[in-house]
Formats: structure tokens, sequence, C-alpha cells
């Protein structure tokens, strides 16, 4: 056998040499591949959801409208006028301002009402009637959500009527009360609340002698608020 044929085997033998070495990069790429998709993949973990800030704010002016009932008041009458049981409509205005200390909301109210809460027994008849308050408030925001409490001066017109003669006073007390504010729209509110209210004793000047009586009792109330 001469150069010829010897170097034709040599090349032979590197070709095939060549193809087994193709053939197994092949096979362990797709070896391989195979089995990272078997792998299971770390993915980070999707955060927690975090509800959008509230832009509402609390702070600033604010006017609108009130209508509620009175129940359980008593004129706490003497020389045995049991008015004790007076109960009625009440409605009014109110306006107030509040400021945010995040979530602290402190401000201050007041308010003008017309009430008609009577009670009568025995010729006798007492009427809780024009009424109002200055009240600071403090409450805790949550949002568009404002839960408060309340308390301070009030001031009301009460009558006391014996047998057709009657008179009345402006009295001076105090009220209490809490409630919840809720914002429908940024600038749109509507609440809830209950209020006590009590004044002290006057003497009224009627038939037949001289009545001292004093109003106290509760109230519920919804209303609006318009927000400047």
């Amino acid at each position: 056998m001469g150069w010829g044929y010897r170097r034709h085997r040599v090349y032979e033998f590197q070709e095939f040499t060549m193809k087994k070495l193709l053939l197994a990069t092949a096979a362990t790429l797709i070896t391989g591949s195979a089995f990272a998709a078997d792998i299971p993949q770390y993915q980070e973990p999707a955060p927690a959801y975090q509800a959008p800030a509230s832009n509402v704010t609390w702070t600033g002016f604010y006017a609108g409208i009130n209508l509620g009932y009175g129940f359980s008041g008593d004129f706490d009458a003497n020389r045995g006028v049991r008015l004790n049981e007076a109960s009625g409509f009440t409605g009014g205005v109110q306006a107030g301002y509040n400021m945010q200390y995040d979530p602290i909301v402190v401000g201050i109210e007041g308010s003008l009402n017309y009430a008609d809460i009577t009670d009568k027994y025995d010729g006798h008849k007492g009427t809780y009637g024009f009424n109002g308050s200055i009240t600071p408030r403090l409450g805790y925001a949550m949002g568009d959500f404002l839960p408060y409490i309340k308390a301070g001066l009030a001031f009301g017109d009460v009558e006391i009527n014996r047998f057709g003669a009657k008179d009345s006073q402006w009295q001076v007390g105090w009220t209490a009360g809490f409630g919840a504010e809720y914002r429908v729209t940024p600038e749109v509110s509507v609440r809830a609340e209950y209020n006590y209210t009590s004044y002290g004793k006057d003497d009224f000047d009627i038939r037949s002698g001289v009545v001292n009586a004093g109003y106290s009792g509760s109230d519920i109330k919804v209303g609006v608020n318009y927000h400047f």
C-alpha cells in the first residue's frame, strides 16, 4: 500500500472521529437542556398587596345640616310636675373646622337647632325648643371614615306651661356625645351621632306659683356636611 492509500485512511479516521465528537456534544447539550428544564426555577415572591394611600384630608372648614329625634327628656320639675318622658324631632345646621395630625383629628363645631321635644302631664306641658352648642371634637381618621367624640357648651330655650299660663327661660349647660362621619366624595360627608344634653334648673313664674325646672335628655341625629 502506497502513501496515498495511507493518507486516505487517516482522513477517514479523522472524519469519523469528528462526527462522533459532534454527536456526543449534541447529545450532551440536549440532555443538559432537558435536565435544566426539570429543575425548579427560583422566583422572587410577589410583593404583599398594599392598599393605595388615601388622599383625603379632614383639615379645613365644613358646614351642613342635621335631622334627628330627641327622647328620654326630663324637665325635672318640682311641685309634682311629672314631665319626664319628653320626645320629639330636632333639626338644624352645623359648621366647624378640623385639623388633622395623622391620624388624629381635632376640631371645634357650632350648631343651631330647632326642636319640638315635649311632654304633658295633668294640665302641665314642658317644651324644649331652639337650642345650640359649641363643642370641641376629637376623632381618629381611618381614610374616609372618622369616628369621633365631642363635649362642650349647650344652651336652649325651655318652656313650662301650667294650665295655660307659661314662662320660658334660656338655660345653659353641657352636652357630650359620639359619632362617625364618612366621606362620600372629597367634598361631601355623611354622619350619625348620639348626644346627651343637661341644663341647670331655673324658676318659671307661672299661675299659682313658681315651678323650678331644667331640661336634660338624649338625641340621635344624622347629617350631611360639605367640606370647603
